[in-house]
């Protein structure tokens, strides 16, 4: 209200945001999402060779299942998925990539490894 008032008395034109408007807009084009169809996202490049060793070692295909869990050692885990960093942290990323996208377990342990038994 006090913006028009200060507009009439410079003059200025009052704004009409009626106007611009389309009062019966109806979309060119109607697209329907299917909830059922899923499609799976593709597995980033730095984790191909990881995954697709993992599933030869377990002899299934991990992106069907979901809630497995895979423990190894990290001896058996440098010989089926070789790495630079011979540490377990060189695992790691591949083990978040699982747990959130498959909800897949990847335990990997060492010699180091302190166990929390109780």
């Amino acid at each position: 209200m006090f913006t028009d008032f200060i507009n009439r008395i410079l003059g200025a034109e009052p704004k009409s945001s009626v106007s611009n408007r389309l009062e019966d807009a109806v979309p060119s084009v109607i697209v329907k999402k299917d909830s059922n169809k899923t499609s799976p996202k593709p597995i980033p490049e730095k984790y191909k060779k990881d995954i697709t060793a993992l599933e030869r070692y377990c002899d299934c295909e991990l992106s069907s299942l979901t809630g497995l869990c895979i423990a190894l050692t990290l001896q058996k885990a440098l010989s089926i998925m070789p790495k630079e960093r011979r540490r377990i942290d060189a695992y790691r990323g591949l083990q978040s990539y699982l747990m959130k996208e498959w909800d897949i377990t990847l335990t990997i342990t060492s010699r180091k490894t302190k166990s929390k038994t109780l």
